[in-house]
């Protein structure tokens, strides 16, 4: 995390050049997977994980079947209760720059670290960005709903700094340190010049 930092430390310390942002759209398209400039399926690593994770992802499978999607996917078994993640799978996702997968159960207790959160952290997916908005001519329970949520996703509550204070009482630390927060505010300022 710490090369991404010292290039925006330089970028943040730089002179600034006026710039003009180009103006937000009002309204937002449904975007859909493009197809590959020749046609040929592209892979997916495909991790169906623990609990509903196997339906839904399967769901996705059969969608993506009857889409007639270019894509075909690379199956692997990751399951909550093991140690790490097989090396072949992080090969995989790095290989094909797509990966599918469902929840990876946590278990509870006895200082075992979230599966989850070791992917994240070895990918370097510092950051979960989530878009909401309603689609026109959708009746939802709110309207006029358009929001951001960009959060850091390794650190923080994901730091596994928890203690027990007395029996009963647990404390747990948000910890972040400063190159994923001034990545963090990258991700942020970068998508807000976007979009």
């Amino acid at each position: 995390m710490a090369r991404r930092s010292f290039s925006l430390l330089k970028a943040l310390t730089k002179p600034t050049t006026s710039f003009s942002l180009t103006p937000i759209p009002t309204s937002r398209s449904v975007t859909y997977m493009p197809r590959p400039g020749d046609g040929t399926p592209r892979a997916v690593t495909l991790i169906p994980g623990d609990g509903i994770g196997p339906l839904v992802t399967n769901a996705v499978e059969q969608v993506m079947q009857a889409m007639h999607a270019p894509v075909y996917f690379e199956k692997y078994e990751v399951h909550g209760d093991m140690n790490r993640i097989p090396e072949e799978v992080i090969e995989s996702i790095k290989k094909n720059k797509v990966c599918l997968k469902g929840g990876l159960r946590t278990p509870v207790g006895g200082g075992v670290s979230s599966l989850n959160v070791s992917l994240r952290k070895e990918l370097d997916l510092y950051a979960s960005l989530v878009n909401c908005f309603n689609l026109p001519g959708l009746p939802t329970r709110h309207e006029n709903v358009d929001i951001v949520v960009i959060r850091e996703n390794t650190e923080g509550e994901y730091a596994g700094l928890e203690h027990e204070v007395v029996p009963g009482v647990v404390e747990s630390l948000k910890v972040i340190n400063l190159y994923c927060l001034f990545d963090l505010v990258n991700c942020f300022v970068v998508y807000c010049v976007n979009h």
